[in-house]
Formats: C-alpha cells, sequence, structure tokens
C-alpha cells in the first residue's frame, strides 16, 4: 500500500479552539542568559516568564540547537511541555519515518514534537506523563503515568512508560499494552503484528500487536473505524476523539 498523497494543507489561517497562542521571544532573561531545557525550568526560573501558556523556546541536555515548544500552565499547576495536540484535523499525522523524526504541524496546533527531540527531553531528567481527550460529546477524560521516555533512533525510539496513576478518569489503562515498544511508521514497520499496523490503521505509534491506543490516527475517520484515534476502553467506545493533549513534565 502507497503513503497516503492527500496531505491536509497546513495553512496558517486556521485558528486554534481553546488553546492560548501567547509567544514568548524564546528567550529566557536571566543572569546566566541561555535556553531553559524545558517548560519547567521556565516556569521556575526566567525572569520575564508570567505564567503564560504560549509557544517558547527551549534547548535539552544534548541538543544541537534550540527548539520551539507549547508550554501548558493552565493546567494541573502548569510546567508541561506539550508533545502531541490533535485539535481540529488540519494536518496529517499519517507521516514517514523521517517525518515524525523531525516532527510536523504547529506548536499551538496540531503537531508531532519530533521523535528525536522527544528522545533527547525525556532522557534528560524524569517526565510525568498527562494526556487530556474529548470525545465528541463533549465529555473529558484525563490520563497520567508516573514516567515517560522515549529512546533514540538507535533503539527506535522504544517507549518507556512508568505507572498509571489513580487520577486518572479513563477506566482503562491502554497504553502500557505499548510500553517497551518501538516506534512504528508505514515506512517502518517495527511491531509485533504479522501485518503492517501503520497501513491498518493509517497512523504512526508504539504499535504491539497492534493497539489499546493510538492518539496519531485519522482525525476524521467514522467513529470505530480502525483508522480514528482510539483509547480503548472510553463509555461508548473509546474511537474518533475529537481533542488529544499529550505533554510531560519534569519530576
Amino acid at each position: 500500500m502507497e503513503a497516503r498523497q492527500d496531505h491536509i494543507d497546513e495553512v496558517d489561517h486556521v485558528q486554534p479552539i481553546s488553546v492560548s497562542t501567547s509567544t514568548d521571544t524564546g528567550y529566557c532573561h536571566s543572569s546566566r542568559s541561555e535556553y531553559r531545557r524545558d517548560c519547567r525550568e521556565i516556569y521556575e526560573k526566567c525572569d520575564n516568564f508570567e505564567g503564560r501558556s504560549g509557544t517558547y523556546m527551549i534547548q535539552p541536555s544534548g541538543s544541537p540547537e534550540p527548539f520551539q515548544v507549547y508550554c501548558n500552565n493552565s493546567i494541573d499547576g502548569g510546567s508541561w511541555t506539550v508533545i502531541q495536540r490533535r485539535l481540529d484535523g488540519s494536518v496529517d499525522f499519517y507521516r514517514t519515518w523521517n517525518e515524525y523524526k523531525q516532527g510536523f504541524g504547529f506548536p499551538e496546533r496540531d503537531f508531532w514534537l519530533g521523535n528525536d527531540k522527544l528522545s533527547l527531553l525525556t532522557n534528560q531528567k524524569d517526565y510525568e506523563l498527562r494526556i487530556d481527550m474529548n470525545n465528541h460529546e463533549g465529555v473529558s477524560y484525563v490520563v497520567k503515568y508516573s514516567l515517560f521516555r522515549v529512546s533514540d533512533e538507535w533503539s527506535k525510539y522504544k517507549l518507556i512508560l512508568g505507572d498509571y496513576l489513580p487520577e486518572s478518569t479513563a477506566e482503562r489503562d491502554s497504553l502500557s499494552y505499548h510500553s517497551n515498544m518501538a516506534f512504528s511508521t508505514y515506512d517502518r514497520d517495527n511491531d509485533l503484528n504479522g501485518g503492517n499496523c501503520p497501513i491498518l490503521h493509517g497512523s504512526a505509534w508504539w504499535y504491539n500487536s497492534c493497539d489499546y491506543s493510538d492518539l496519531n490516527a485519522d482525525y476524521f475517520a467514522a467513529a470505530g473505524a480502525d483508522q480514528s484515534i482510539e483509547w480503548t476502553g472510553l463509555p461508548g467506545g473509546g474511537y474518533n476523539l475529537k481533542f488529544v493533549e499529550m505533554k510531560v513534565r519534569a519530576l
């Protein structure tokens, strides 16, 4: 099966829904004058920081260049570095290995941070993971894990996950099935299934054989379809979620 060519245009006129777009200059005004390593350091150490959610520049340990991230400071104590968001379907997530490696989309809208950046970010400290999800009926769910880490490309960006935390509101833990799995895209299939999970689901994820969750699937797929955004075990079916935001915070 060939890669889908009808990528949705990532046009500038698409407006975000309920996501602040405050933008910092990207530089941390401090006595040492350097980029911070994540949103928590910006929150705690930047003299010019005013506690706004928005896009900022960070430079994790080992990163040759700083890069832009979205810091969510309006929820659960703030200091969250957002790594993925599904907001309005304006960005196609059916992408190649190299596209997921580099990242794509817009930090304040639909985007994937990039697997290289994820690896650099989550290996410099221990990070917890929070995922916010809304279904099409407007019901919200939160899931949290005590640890989230992504290995380097040599290890195929393997997912390392901690405990499913009790404050989670989704009845089922649908991500631990994917812990210790390599990342897979349609052009580089590393899953344990005899077929090709990314092609089957029209997505890219830490597939096992294949999934209980898939938050990078087709935003516009029909409810219940294999290609729709999925978190198994939600009331009424865990498919075709309308909003997803994945974010990490240093412990």
